[in-house]
């Protein structure tokens, strides 16, 4: 009887040390949280603080309500208000307070300082809405899309929608790095657009991208939901694979949400409680081995503070 070769043995010694290699090699840390509570059991799905006591979250079920919470102490005591029947997905302030949250069938709602009431506009397409940003001109870019396909993006100016742009793969977030350049993410699909002008997709595929954070005009990250991290040091022009989940070598990692306090320091959050940090811009990940097991789907900080929130509801304070 033929003997099994001695090089196969090798080989799977050899592969099965990479995969233990990849899965052990970060250091694991505690880290000092907090759970506040939200008095829902509904999905949280996007968090922003304008300052370390001023917050507002988004969330809802899908099909039946839409929420908005405020907190204005940090988080100690939440308001909960219904907005609409379906479920709310994204929201974010610009540094003069005005803020604006996204929604299902279109829905797109402005205040004009934090304290102030939501006040609705149907946007023309009735789209599922996914993520908002903004850019220093009063421009205001939404993007969207359903089960991995139909994207759009749309740029507002005012009250007004000034350009539509539809994909087939559904974008699940966006991000300005300057005035003149916005960037999004979605199913498979990197974007870049300057001056309001067509869309260029990216040479990249190989995940579902779900966050885009620019903590600088230059420096910027991008994570998928199967562990993929990237990043780019001018400006989107090229973005490097520092971690790429789809080798076989590497553990997926469910990534949900990215974000960076500067160009090196910065915060990934995802599924069954996963929590990373860097220190040096990606080159090393700490994991915090003691945070809550929730879906962690959305981060945001603020002068020290940071704020997690998950798909059952949780709302998390940690401070850095």
């Amino acid at each position: 009887m033929q003997q099994p070769s001695s090089k196969i043995y090798l080989s799977s010694f050899f592969f099965l040390a990479l995969i233990l290699a990849s899965s052990c090699g970060k250091e694991k840390i505690e880290l000092s949280w907090e759970k506040q509570n939200s008095n829902l059991n509904s999905t949280l799905t996007s968090v922003y603080f304008t300052d370390v006591n001023t917050g507002h979250i988004v969330g809802g079920d899908t099909w039946y309500k839409g929420y908005s919470l405020s907190t204005i102490d940090g988080g100690v005591n939440w308001t909960v208000d219904s907005l609409t029947n379906k479920r709310m997905n994204g929201v974010n302030f610009k540094p003069n307070g005005q803020g604006f949250a996204v929604g299902i069938d279109g829905y797109f709602f402005k205040k004009e300082s934090p304290l102030e009431d939501w006040i609705f506009y149907r946007l023309p397409r009735w789209e599922i809405l996914l993520d908002v940003c903004f850019n220093e001109t009063d421009e205001v870019m939404v993007v969207g899309g359903a089960g991995f396909q139909d994207g759009v993006a749309m740029r507002i100016q005012g009250n007004a929608v000034t350009q539509i742009d539809t994909f087939e793969n559904e974008l699940s977030a966006v991000c300005y790095s300057n005035a003149a350049t916005v960037h999004a993410v979605g199913y498979g699909i990197v974007l870049r657009s300057e001056n309001g002008g067509a869309w260029e997709r990216q040479d990249i595929e190989g995940d579902f991208f779900r966050a885009i954070h620019f903590p600088s005009p230059e420096v910027g990250y991008v994570v998928g939901s199967g562990g993929t991290i990237m990043k780019t040091t001018n400006g989107g022009f090229k973005w490097n694979k520092i971690r790429d989940g789809s080798k076989t070598r590497v553990s997926n990692k469910p990534f949900r949400d990215v974000f960076f306090v500067d160009d090196d320091y910065g915060y990934i959050v995802g599924e069954n409680g996963l929590f990373w940090i860097t220190e040096n811009g990606g080159d090393d990940w700490k994991v915090v081995k003691n945070f809550s097991g929730d879906d962690l789907v959305s981060i945001h900080v603020v002068d020290g503070h940071g704020y997690v929130v998950s798909e059952q509801g949780g709302i998390f304070h940690f401070q850095e």
